[in-house]
């Protein structure tokens, strides 16, 4: 049954999510082209008044068109918790919850669709910058239009990588995907928690509360984050310093990636409480009476 509920929610949700795929492409595209164009004319320090001024213009609107290429995710974010609190917490809710299936399986089912429609978005915008940069950049005379640098750099990173690291870069690289994997659990889950706690809270204005409580625990993670920061961070990276002195490298890439799997778990037990909480309220507190 999960897998026709995933189906569903996947199939409502690609009927728009194009969109804000097109956008982010496009937005990309746009930025590329007016790079292209401008970014010879200010390296030419032409003089002429209205020649800079067109100049500035398009500098501004190629770094607005960059800002929109990440920006638009947001509409795949909106587009997705519509749907959850639409299906679960309006009228919608009296059919869905009829249905012979488990609450845990459609809260499964909302959280895997989260996620696989903003991975697809993260790979529009992976994609969407590298056009941009082998487009931005202007190639060398006579070379071709697109210019494969950034590929060069890339490899160059990753050789330079290697050779300090050895096999700890891909032990790195797997760190940094479940680092995305658990972020992105987080945002989920704390969204589908803030969603469901407003509408169990209360029977009217539910996503005004909702949204003003995922903006007051963001808020106040951020502060806890900061005071531990300031608080521990100075030992911390102290104690991380000193045992560096006389560390080998293999020391100190261990290190580092036991202090970045520390971050990984702690990501990953506050999503698991807040999936669990709201797996309960869903359980249990809601009435849609």
């Amino acid at each position: 049954m999960f897998k026709k509920l995933l189906k569903y929610d996947k199939k409502a949700v690609s009927k728009l999510w194009w969109i804000g795929a097109l956008i982010s492409f496009g937005s990309a595209l746009i930025s590329a082209f007016l790079f292209r164009f401008v970014l010879p004319i200010l390296e030419s320090n032409i003089k002429d008044d209205f020649i800079q001024t067109i100049s500035g213009l398009g500098i501004t609107a190629a770094t607005l068109s960059l800002v929109t290429v990440f920006s638009a995710v947001l509409f795949t974010e909106v587009l997705l918790f519509i749907r959850f609190y639409k299906h679960f917490f309006t009228d919608e809710g009296y059919l869905t919850f009829t249905l012979p299936v488990k609450r845990s399986a459609l809260l499964l089912s909302k959280t895997v669709n989260a996620a696989i429609w903003n991975l697809a978005h993260f790979g529009v915008i992976l994609a969407a910058m590298v056009l941009f940069a082998i487009i931005a950049i202007p190639p060398e005379p006579n070379g071709p239009f697109f210019n494969l640098i950034v590929f060069e750099t890339i490899g160059e990173f990753l050789k330079g990588s290697w050779e300090a690291m050895g096999g700890w870069l891909i032990f790195y690289i797997f760190e940094g995907l479940l680092f995305l994997f658990t972020c992105l659990f987080f945002s989920i889950s704390l969204v589908h928690f803030c969603i469901t706690f407003g509408s169990v809270v209360v029977k009217k204005a539910k996503l005004i509360l909702s949204i003003g409580i995922y903006y007051a625990i963001s808020s106040t993670l951020a502060s806890i984050s900061q005071f531990m920061m300031a608080t521990f961070g100075g030992v911390l990276f102290g104690g991380i310093a000193t045992f560096m002195e006389d560390a080998t490298q293999n020391q100190i890439c261990a290190a580092y990636a036991c202090l970045f799997l520390s971050i990984i778990a702690a990501f990953a037990v506050i999503s698991a409480v807040l999936y669990a909480i709201t797996q309960y309220m869903l359980d249990r507190k809601l009435n849609l009476a």
